[in-house]
């Protein structure tokens, strides 16, 4: 009976932390297609690649903490300018 017991208890709990893992993935999908959508709104008011730049450093430095990205604001430009040559 213990084992029944102990069984189901760790079914339930992984089961609950499975839930919560999935609404904050879920969350975190919204939060970051928010700043998408953000980024590609400051963008489109860029009219070269200067101001394009400028946009996108401003976005960054707004936004920037709450995603957490694992590059800095430069290496994110170069790795984009890099793609456009490819």
């Amino acid at each position: 009976m213990n084992d029944d017991l102990y069984n189901q208890a760790k079914q339930a709990l992984l089961d609950h932390i499975q839930e919560i893992f999935d609404e904050m993935e879920a969350e975190m999908a919204m939060l970051h297609q928010e700043k998408f959508i953000l980024l590609e709104d400051v963008l489109d008011d860029a009219t070269d690649h200067g101001e394009l730049k400028v946009a996108f450093l401003q976005w960054y430095n707004e936004h920037g903490d709450d995603i957490e990205f694992e590059q800095d604001v430069h290496d994110l430009w170069k790795q984009a300018m890099v793609r456009m040559d490819e």
